[in-house]
């Protein structure tokens, strides 16, 4: 206190008793050295901060009488105002005496004048620059001030002690102001609210968490670990995911079906689309959910009996481990932060309980009620009624009755899954219900797995993309609901009686009614659905959608199942914006029947999967023998083992790689003639690969041959036996087969499961990328129709061409060879000059055949080889033969190019096709111009021309459609395996149809020639390297050759060597530009799975973060 006399002074002015003690306590306990101090704190507060201090002192209690402390306030206050003024004073003036000689005239006034800088000469080297940190006005003073004043505002006095107690200080909510630095990067460096917030959390979280036993984990690890408040678990970096990839951008899961590897354009049933290397679509669709894989465990695991009677399992999921107190209803909406309002809507109770539609009088009672079917479940098969959770007043406390420990659990899956998805709970229950229900098998246990975060994950796709809701999307899966919550009508009503426009509504009472309408009750349904459902009654709208429904169904009732899958049909088509006719067309052209049947009835079984056991008492065959049964038995055509055929054996009977296996079943006692083993139904599996003794392998790709019959008898039959059979792989050699006989065989048809079954997921999935694809592309939905869809001859596209083919007609006759054409080139006469040309150039009718049948061959080489094997066996002198060679050469080239130049006029007229593509085209369509002109000849009525005229038209239509000039249609025919690696030759297919427009695009994209595409495609099918050939298309595509190089590394050649790859690269480069992430980063987004490293998903969700800013 000795360097502060000013206040001792006042100390011993206000207290003449233990004036040295009161100097002690200021310094030591209440750290008030200066009257600036005490003028910082209110009145109030200085009082009862030293009133405090007094009384705890024992030396000054006695003496707190004599301390007169309002007036050492009022004094101090007095004091400091004193030495402000002073300080002020001193500081205005440099000390220096003025000058009291004026000079006159104005020059003095500038040096010598009464101006405010010669009469307050201050000292500005005292003073800071105006921007500095320490000036009185700079954010630093404010800030300070603002500190200062809350600090006040936390000792001020209070009427209340507990609001005194129950005050949250400074010091406990921002620790880290106390000890801040003051710098100039801490006062003007912007700092993001959310991340101060974050820190001071963490910084407490931690210091929490040193008395735990999560002491060495970070938070975010305990957060994605931690299931309690509701709020958990969270996963910053799937989060950070989220956030990125939203809006327009496409989301995880999204991704993986962008740059996907295998495309629904096989024309059969492919579940493939949406893989990208080793992830599945299966993994694409849980990723589209948006849920973490923390949550999707917490929503999916089985919780064991054991662990549920553990009190940690509650207080993971609930924070308390009072099982008990959570079936009293306050106490769980505390637990669960739900209001009253909420708890009905999950319960299904109060104002939202279930409504049954008017217009279902055959409705049958079901267990579980609507809109709380899940929490409730599950249910035994065939019963109506249960025990099912309700509010309940016991002794004035209201109460959860049948809350079982199970249905806790289902309850509070229910609520974070509403949080997360932020769906109704009454919608998101039926969505629920519609995946147990059209899963294969039902899921009867009524538990959340990971086909129902697929169905979350598909639903929220088409949800954003489309903005179906659940209600409608539960119906696409399973059924039209006639029930609903509170107030509002039912979806049945709302499809099927929006208005009063018939004079009785739609009732589900199990009518029958035909697809005709031939009797008046029939018409008057059909006239109700075309009218509720926006539908035409015609062929190619509402009755090809009944008729797919009766052919896949049965008949025709006005029941849930029939009316669901007619309005399943009917909305599919409404939400991608195509017609009903559209809509079958594309569904036959990714799958056929299967895709029908799967838009009929929800899912199709697409595969069948048999176990097939054989042993003795030391050898056993383990086979899984997966297959697509087909319409009819055809022995020329087995169909082939898929994806999940194995073979597990402990012998090493496939081990000679000089053997070929086959694996041949019979059952002798299906047979009439048990005498003759060839007449007996078997099953057989041929060519099954090289396997050395236990070792399991895939016999994707091997031939089963299949017996006529009804498969599922003869797997039930009592008697099989079974012979395997190593066959010499040379048909050279002189070896015998080699024959082992068993007894013990069992066959059994397993349940069908996820490979099995095409379920409406993977089709949704697939219709709206080719409806998007066709929206950018070439072609139209009809375009695509009559390019691969086979016409018959009385088709209107023909009645339009008939004058066309009357006059390629006329014309063919004019351009053949005639016999006077042969006679005036005084040839030999003692040879049969047209029978001696009909075996390889020339036909009856004087048409030239197609001696030249391949791209590549040249027409007068072709030509003169052919008149070489004519000629040269004739006994002609050498000269005489030369003679009639060139005689025939030019008289076969002149007729060749008039007919060849009929159908390029009849093309160009009727197709606008570029005449030099012409052949090409005939090529493609596996035609000639022999071919088509022998037709127009034969044909006096017309009738064969347009069968053989039809694929070339076809053909010459895409050519135009994809504007492919002669030089790449005639690559492609030369190279079809540049297009995609599989061909063999150039057809007219959906794929190759994808391929050639992707052609198109990557040079419309990219403002490229042709000839530069052209030429990439031979130069990755060279010897070059891949450096080489990564840096050409990395500067066709616009992308830097690193990049393009980190896509083609996982093809199998390390470069793009087909179109098929090269659409695979756009994709990704067109994905990385969406996104813009490197494509490192987009094969690492598409690679993450409930199973990747924590590694690996912040990888992804901190590139995620830098693109989206």
């Amino acid at each position: 206190m000795d360097g502060y006399p000013l206040l001792q002074a006042l100390i011993t002015a206000n207290s003449s008793e233990k004036h040295r003690d009161l100097q002690k306590l200021f310094k030591d306990a209440l750290k008030l050295t200066s009257v600036f101090d005490i003028t910082r704190l209110t009145e109030a507060s200085f009082k009862k901060k030293v009133g405090d201090a007094i009384n705890r002192d024992s030396t000054l209690k006695g003496h707190a009488s004599s301390i007169d402390i309002g007036k050492l306030y009022d004094n101090a206050k007095c004091l400091a105002a004193q030495v402000s003024h002073l300080y002020r004073e001193q500081q205005l003036s440099s000390g220096q005496t003025q000058h009291h000689w004026h000079p006159p005239g104005i020059r003095a006034v500038e040096k010598q004048g009464p101006t405010y800088t010669n009469l307050f000469q201050e000292n500005w080297d005292e003073s800071c620059t105006v921007d500095s940190i320490a000036a009185i006005d700079s954010p630093v003073a404010y800030l300070r001030a603002l500190y200062l004043f809350a600090k006040q505002l936390e000792t001020s006095a209070s009427q209340s002690a507990t609001e005194t107690v129950n005050r949250i200080l400074l010091e406990k909510r921002r620790p880290d102001l106390a000890a801040l630095s003051i710098d100039q990067q801490n006062t003007f460096t912007a700092q993001p609210m959310l991340k101060i917030v974050n820190d001071i959390l963490n910084t407490n979280i931690q210091e929490a968490l040193k008395s735990t036993a999560d002491k060495n984990k970070s938070t975010y690890d305990v957060l994605a670990q931690r299931r309690y408040p509701f709020a958990l678990p969270y996963n910053i970096f799937h989060h950070q995911c989220l956030l990125g990839l939203s809006g327009k951008t496409p989301s995880l899961g999204e991704l993986n079906y962008l740059i996907s590897t295998h495309l629904p354009i096989t024309q059969t049933v492919n579940i493939q689309y949406g893989q990208v290397r080793t992830s599945t679509p299966f993994e694409a669709q849980q990723l589209l959910s948006g849920l973490s894989p923390q949550q999707q465990a917490l929503l999916t695991e089985v919780p064991r009996e054991d662990e549920q009677s553990k009190d940690s399992y509650w207080q993971s999921l609930y924070g308390t481990d009072a099982l008990a107190s959570l079936k009293n209803l306050a106490s769980f909406m505390e637990r669960t932060e739900l209001n009253a309002g909420q708890i009905e809507a999950l319960l299904s109770q109060g104002k939202h309980a279930p409504r049954q539609s008017s217009n279902d009088p055959t409705a049958v009672s079901l267990p579980g009620p609507y809109g709380a079917s899940y929490i409730n479940g599950p249910f035994p098969v065939g019963t109506t009624t249960a025990n099912n959770m309700a509010i309940i007043k016991v002794e004035g406390v209201k109460q959860i009755a049948e809350a079982t420990d199970p249905r806790l659990v289902r309850l509070q899956r229910m609520i974070r899954l509403q949080r997360w998805l932020d769906i109704p709970f009454a919608e998101l229950d039926t969505l629920i219900i519609g995946a147990f229900e059209s899963q294969v098998p039902r899921n009867t246990l009524m538990q959340l797995d990971t086909y129902t975060v697929c169905t979350l994950g598909v639903y929220r796709y088409f949800n954003r993309r489309y903005s179906i809701n659940a209600e409608e999307f539960a119906a696409l899966l399973y059924r039209v609901s006639p029930s609903a919550t509170g107030d509002a009508p039912a979806l049945f009503d709302r499809v099927f009686n929006p208005a009063r426009l018939f004079d009785t509504p739609l009732v589900l009472d199990g009518r029958t009614f035909s697809a005709d309408g031939s009797d008046p009750a029939s018409h008057t349904i059909l006239q109700h659905l075309s009218a509720s459902l926006g539908l035409p009654l015609t062929e190619d709208s509402l009755l090809l959608i009944v008729r797919n429904t009766k052919q896949y169904l049965g008949p025709l009732k006005c029941d849930l199942r029939t009316l669901s899958s007619i309005y399943r049909q009917a909305r599919i088509a409404r939400m991608l914006g195509i017609s009903i006719a559209d809509s079958a067309m594309l569904a036959n052209l990714l799958g056929g029947e299967s895709i029908s049947k799967c838009l009929a009835n929800g899912y199709a079984l697409d595969s069948r999967t048999i176990q097939i056991n054989i042993r003795n008492s030391s050898q056993y065959f383990n086979l899984v023998a997966r297959f697509r049964a087909p319409k009819q038995v055809d022995p020329e055509n087995p169909p082939l083992l898929l994806s999940g055929s194995t073979l597990t054996t402990n012998t090493s009977l496939f081990a000679d790689r000089n053997l070929i296996g086959k694996i041949h079943i019979r059952f002798p006692g299906d047979s009439s003639n048990n005498d003759d083993s060839d007449d007996e139904p078997s099953i057989t599996i041929n060519q099954i690969p090289t396997v050395a003794g236990d070792t399991v392998i895939s016999l994707e790709g091997c031939p089963i041959e299949l017996p006529n019959g009804d498969l599922n008898v003869l797997i039930r039959s009592a008697t099989k036996l079974a012979t395997v059979i190593q066959s010499p792989r040379s048909q050279t050699s002189n070896d015998l087969d080699n024959t082992s006989n068993y007894t013990d065989v069992t066959l059994t048809q397993n349940e069908p499961q996820g490979l099995d079954v095409l379920n409406l997921l993977d089709v949704l999935m697939q219709m709206d990328w080719i409806t998007n694809w066709l929206s950018e592309s070439a072609y139209d939905i009809p375009k695509l129709r009559r390019l691969l869809e086979p016409m018959g001859s009385d088709d209107h596209s023909f009645r339009d061409l008939r004058q066309h083919l009357t006059k390629l007609n006329g014309d063919t006759l004019q351009c053949v060879v005639t016999p006077r054409e042969v006679a005036e080139l005084s040839l030999p006469k003692d040879f049969g000059w047209r029978a001696l040309l009909a075996k390889t150039l020339l036909d009856d009718n004087g048409l030239v055949k197609n001696f030249a049948p391949a791209i590549k061959d040249d027409v007068p080489q072709k030509l003169a080889t052919a008149l070489n094997d004519v000629i040269d066996p004739l006994k002609l002198g050498n000269v005489l033969k030369d003679d009639c060679k060139q005689k025939l050469k030019d008289l076969l080239l002149r007729a060749h190019d008039r007919q060849q130049h009929l159908i390029e006029k009849l093309l160009q007229e009727t197709s606008q096709l570029p005449m030099n593509c012409a052949k090409g085209v005939l090529l493609w369509a596996n035609s000639s111009t022999h071919a088509v002109l022998a037709a127009a000849l034969s044909d006096a009525h017309s009738t064969r021309l347009p069968t053989a005229l039809h694929p070339v038209l076809r053909h010459a239509e895409a050519a135009v459609q994809l504007h492919l000039s002669n030089s790449a249609l005639r690559l492609f025919l030369r190279h079809p395996e540049w297009l995609e690696t599989a061909n063999t030759q150039l057809k007219l297919t959906l794929s190759s149809l994808y391929l050639l427009d992707r052609f198109n695009h990557c040079m419309s994209t990219h403002q490229h020639p042709e000839e530069s595409l052209l030429s990439y495609l031979g130069l990755a099918n060279s010897t070059a390297d891949t450096t080489t050939t990564n840096s050409f298309l990395a500067k066709l595509l616009g992308w830097t050759p690193t990049e393009v190089s980190v896509v083609t590394a996982t093809l199998a050649s390390r470069k793009a060597k087909t179109m098929k790859d090269v659409d695979w690269v756009m994709r990704c480069h067109a994905t990385c530009k969406t996104t813009g992430l490197s494509a490192t980063s987009l094969l690492g987004a598409t690679a993450l799975n409930n199973a990747s490293a924590s590694d690996a998903w912040k990888k992804v969700g901190e590139a995620v973060m830098a693109a989206s800013h």
